[in-house]
């Protein structure tokens, strides 16, 4: 029986998986959680698969991913999420996660994806496959790539130009200053960037503003 523990903010997504997944008899769902600090106090070796989200409100699972693997180094983790710009799945993917997927995968994708990793081996999806490919083929180059961004993010990446502190932006926003600083570290992964001023630079460079 492999035993999985799914992170995710939303708890429909959660549920829709527990219900993808009732009627696998070697498959059982034995943990669940909506915050990256319950997912760090709660999770234990019994877990073998780890369906983690990418953006969730107190961090990034980018980063939450590492920090899992370091403490339990064979737990298999698969990202989950809605994002498919190749700088979240290059990251993920190099702070060990074994698998990609997006949260419009199907039954039977999600299953195979789980029992592969199980296997030690890596999965992407056909779709993320196919978006690494095209970027290597220089169809989706750096310079052309613009990301998408949430609303939200819009948001805080307009008041960062405007030289908002974190503590300001979490005040005009009615946010935690955890979830600001999650929002920033996710702007600065989708736009490839280390810092507000690189931050700054590209967000002008492709016209995000």
């Amino acid at each position: 029986m492999i035993q999985i523990a799914i992170t995710d903010d939303h708890t429909i997504v959660i549920e829709g998986i527990k219900t993808l997944l009732r009627a696998e008899k070697d498959i059982c769902i034995s943990k669940s959680f909506t915050t990256i600090n319950d997912l760090l106090a709660g999770l234990d070796e019994s877990t073998q698969v780890l369906l983690l989200d990418i953006n969730l409100p107190d961090g990034s699972g980018i980063d939450a991913c590492k920090v899992l693997l370091k403490k339990f180094p064979e737990l298999k983790i698969i990202a989950l999420t809605n994002f498919d710009e190749t700088s979240f799945i290059k990251q993920m993917m190099k702070n060990g996660a074994m698998g990609y997927l997006l949260k419009n995968t199907g039954k039977p994708e999600l299953i195979l994806a789980i029992k592969t990793v199980m296997e030690g081996k890596r999965y992407l999806s056909a779709s993320i496959t196919t978006i690494l490919l095209n970027e290597s083929l220089g169809e989706a180059s750096d310079a052309s790539f613009i990301p998408k961004l949430t609303s939200r993010e819009q948001e805080i990446l307009n008041l960062i130009i405007k030289e908002y502190t974190t503590e300001e932006i979490a005040n005009a926003i009615f946010l935690s200053t955890k979830t600001v600083e999650s929002h920033r570290s996710n702007l600065f992964q989708k736009l490839g960037v280390k810092n507000s001023a690189g931050l700054v630079r590209v967000a002008f460079e492709k016209g995000l503003v």
